[in-house]
């Protein structure tokens, strides 16, 4: 990687904090030297004016760090396939210096292979060479210790029973960043899992977004006398709430923030702060009716800039500079485009070139019937597994594949790509296992199954939605907007007798209501919530639908 521009007499930073996408960091063996105080603020300067951009009041990325940590997969839990690319994307955004520009170097990446004694050392490293601002962002399930409120952030081997097993303490996690953070000037913590409110103080977690409390003696907060130090926590739900990922995309949660560090916010000024990125992300999830981010701050925080708007007019900073996904050489310079595939080459990651030069074509062909769209979604190609090899860009190749997509001319059609890209299965014309789902939904005459949730439980017709569980509920589709949802927690004990005596034993579950006209149909459902999730989902992009068509809902 090319070195940037160094001031006269700036010493040389050791390179000690490397890219670590296999869930661990590695440090050099030297002695890590701190340059001396008298000459940080000049090299930063110098750094400015050297790289072309006009000085803007953010947070030093040179001695700035991040943690970032997302588990995609579970031996016993549910897995979430959507935080892997999430944790990569928000890595890439970070490094990016349209957006921050932080070193790859002060980036660590751990994916769902990291143990929790990987993780508190990672935070301990980086705390300890943070000055600036310390990151920590996390992703995955949550839970809930129900007996003391405590939130347990769950790794790969967290048990389905017992929420201690196999998961970190958030206190835990929190206090060791706290401890080997002193130096910072700020620490920023976000967390993408359910229940995710409880890492913020019992008087915050109700605060509606945007109004941002001081609590110096508690949680996220300081003492007193820490006049100096600044923290801001961003949750992606309350302390009671359930936080949801869809089959394929990003978390919606991190997507939202992902979405507004990567395209901006128009007219918001050159700089983002936090609060104004809380705000504009909880916009975004709440039109989408899903639960709104939570945060607070201490010390005025959430008022400081910690981005480039990219969205902003002004005059423009400098280009990014490339940020591979791992490795510690130089960067090989990618390969020359091509009329036929013109897209960038990107090491550690992508579509793997010879797959999306021999199935692009078929992929097109697909994509470009109206009636076969469905098939053809996201990822669409094999992706490369190893950090030293090199693919194409994955955005920019699904790009140029939903630029050819031909909008479905029939209703059904439309119904079916809907379908797919809410993860929910999708039955084509002729398919000889709809009996069974015809008989369960109440299916009359010609009506066509199109897809199926949860064995069933939703079932989408060409005329209605059908949700079954105690009893049968048939919706039209054209009167999908007057369905109101709502969800109640429910702590189920058990109690098991034996010869050795009594034991109890306490689980959440939630109760969903569907509410149409004057009925309502209720799904007792465990801490996954699957058919709210399906329908939360769904609605929301059946109303979208309804307003691009109407003419199909009448």
């Amino acid at each position: 990687m090319p070195s940037a521009p160094r001031c006269p007499g700036a010493r040389r930073r050791p390179r000690d904090w490397w890219w670590s996408a296999a869930g661990s960091a590695t440090s050099s063996t030297r002695r890590r030297r701190r340059t001396p105080r008298a000459w940080r603020g000049r090299s930063a300067s110098c750094r400015r004016r050297t790289r072309g951009r006009p000085a803007v009041p953010l947070p030093d990325p040179e001695r700035s760090h991040a943690v970032l940590i997302g588990v995609h997969d579970y031996r016993q839990l549910e897995p979430l396939p959507g935080v892997e690319a999430g944790v990569s994307k928000l890595a890439e955004l970070l490094c990016d210096r349209e957006v921050w520009g932080l070193p790859r170097r002060n980036v660590t990446v751990f994916g769902a292979r990291a143990s929790a004694d990987d993780i508190l050392k990672a935070v301990r490293r980086a705390g300890r060479a943070t000055t600036d601002t310390f990151l920590v962002y996390f992703a995955g399930h949550g839970r809930r210790e129900h007996h003391s409120d405590q939130l347990h952030l769950a790794l790969a081997d967290a048990d389905r029973d017992d929420v201690e097993i196999g998961a970190l303490p958030y206190p835990l996690l929190l206090g060791l960043a706290r401890r080997a953070g002193r130096d910072a000037r700020r620490r920023v913590t976000l967390l993408d899992c359910c229940y995710s409110g409880l890492a913020i103080p019992m008087g915050d977690s109700a605060t509606a977004l945007g109004h941002l409390v001081k609590e110096p003696d508690a949680g996220e907060g300081g003492s007193p006398e820490d006049s100096g130090f600044a923290s801001w926590i961003m949750t992606s739900t309350s302390r009671t709430e359930l936080s949801f990922s869809p089959p394929r995309g990003y978390p919606y949660f991190t997507g939202a923030l992902i979405d507004v560090l990567e395209h901006g916010i128009a007219g918001a000024g050159p700089t983002l702060s936090f609060d104004r990125i809380a705000k504009e992300a909880g916009d975004r999830l709440r039109t989408l009716k899903y639960p709104r981010p939570q945060c607070a701050d201490h010390n005025a925080a959430g008022e400081e800039s910690w981005v480039r708007n990219r969205a902003h007019e002004g005059p423009q900073d400098a280009p990014p500079r490339p940020v591979p996904h791992a490795g510690t050489g130089p960067a090989p310079r990618p390969a020359a485009l091509s009329a036929e595939f013109p897209f960038d080459t990107v090491q550690g990651g992508g579509y793997r070139i010879g797959a999306v030069k021999r199935e692009l074509n078929g992929v097109l062909a697909t994509v470009g019937d109206p009636r076969l769209g469905w098939r053809a979604l996201s990822p669409h190609f094999r992706t490369v597994s190893g950090r030293w090899f090199w693919g194409y860009d994955m955005r920019q190749v699904d790009a140029h594949i939903e630029r050819q997509r031909a909008d479905p001319t029939e209703f059904v059609d439309a119904l079916r790509l809907l379908l797919a890209r809410q993860g929910i299965t999708v039955l084509p014309d002729g398919d000889p296992g709809g009996s069974r789902l015809r008989e369960r939904c109440g299916a009359l005459g010609a009506e066509r199954l199109i897809g199926y949730a949860e064995k069933g439980a939703m079932t989408c017709t060409d005329t209605h939605l059908c949700l079954s569980s105690s009893a049968l509920m048939r919706i039209p589709h054209s009167a999908l907007e007057d369905v109101s949802l709502a969800t109640l927690p429910k702590t189920v004990r058990t109690v098991t007798v034996t010869d050795q005596g009594g034991f109890s034993d306490e689980s959440l579950r939630f109760i969903t209501r569907v509410t149409f006209g004057h009925r309502t149909l209720e799904f007792d459902e465990s801490s996954m919530a699957p058919v709210r999730e399906a329908l939360r989902a769904f609605l929301p992009a059946m109303d979208d639908l309804r307003r691009r068509r109407p003419e199909w809902f009448r």
